[in-house]
C-alpha cells in the first residue's frame, strides 16, 4: 500500500473496500473530465486520468497481482491506450468522451457482482482465491 492510500485509509476509516476506493477514483476522474470546460481544467483532468491509469498499470504488472493473466493483459492494454490518448489530448482539440467511456466501463466492471466461488472446474484456475486487494494497495 502506498503512503497516500494508507493515509486515505486512516482518514476514511476501514469501512470502504478496496473496490469502492477504486470506483471512487474512477468516478472522480470522470467528473473532472466531464467538467473540463477550459484548457486549464482539461489539463488537470487529463493529468488525473494519467495518474490513475499509471497507478493501475503499475499494480497489475506486479508479480504478486492476484488477477488472472488474461485480465492483467487486458488492463495493461486498455491502460496504455488511455494514457496515450490522454497524452495526445493535452495540446490537441481531442474529445474526452472516449476516456470517460473507458473509465465508465471500468466502474461497471468494479460494481459488478464478484465471481461466484463455485465456478466450473475448467474455470477454477482463472480466478484467484487470494484475498481481494486493491490495485492501489499493490503499488506500495
Amino acid at each position: 500500500m502506498t503512503y497516500a492510500s494508507s493515509q486515505y485509509q486512516k482518514q476514511s476509516g476501514s469501512y470502504l473496500s478496496s473496490r469502492e476506493v477504486e470506483i471512487m477514483a474512477f468516478r472522480h476522474v470522470n467528473m473532472l473530465l466531464t467538467q473540463a470546460s477550459d484548457h486549464e481544467a482539461k489539463v488537470a483532468a487529463l493529468a488525473a486520468n494519467l495518474k490513475l491509469w499509471s497507478l493501475l498499470s503499475l499494480s497489475v504488472e506486479r508479480v504478486d497481482c492476484p488477477l488472472p493473466p488474461v485480465l492483467r493483459d487486458d488492463l495493461i492494454k486498455v491502460g496504455s491506450w488511455s494514457m496515450r490518448y490522454s497524452n495526445s489530448a493535452f495540446n490537441a482539440p481531442k474529445d474526452l468522451q472516449p476516456l470517460i467511456d473507458i473509465n465508465n466501463d471500468m466502474i461497471e466492471g468494479l460494481v459488478a457482482a464478484p465471481v461466484p466461488q463455485n465456478v466450473a472446474p475448467t474455470m477454477a484456475g482463472a480466478y484467484s482465491t487470494a484475498p481481494t486487494r486493491s490495485s492501489l494497495e499493490l503499488v506500495g
